[in-house]
């Protein structure tokens, strides 16, 4: 058990340099025709889009959710407002 202490860090480090060598090959990899490296704009400007607006949605719903927590953990002996917290600040850094 006492192992997994340092096989968890240096597990987390070898993704890391893997996910570092991976990057760097595929931006060596040649980007296509002239018409391919157009549609791939198209897609990067779609993707983006499409992120933009589920963020505005994931927000609204974040922020709802998490007032709804601290509503009713002010409303519960047994609860606490930093669940609320906790699930705001887990929804932003995901």
């Amino acid at each position: 058990m006492d192992k997994l202490i340092y096989l968890v860090p240096a597990m987390g480090i070898i993704g890391l340099l893997y996910t570092l060598v991976k990057f760097n090959w595929v931006a060596k990899q040649d980007a296509g025709t002239d018409r391919m490296k157009e549609i791939s704009t198209y897609i990067a400007e779609g993707a983006m889009a499409f992120l933009k607006a589920e963020w505005k949605v994931l927000g609204y719903f974040v922020v709802i959710v998490g007032i709804l927590l601290a509503v009713m953990a002010g409303a519960n002996p047994h609860s606490h407002w930093s669940i609320a917290l906790a699930f705001v600040l887990g929804a932003v850094l995901s």
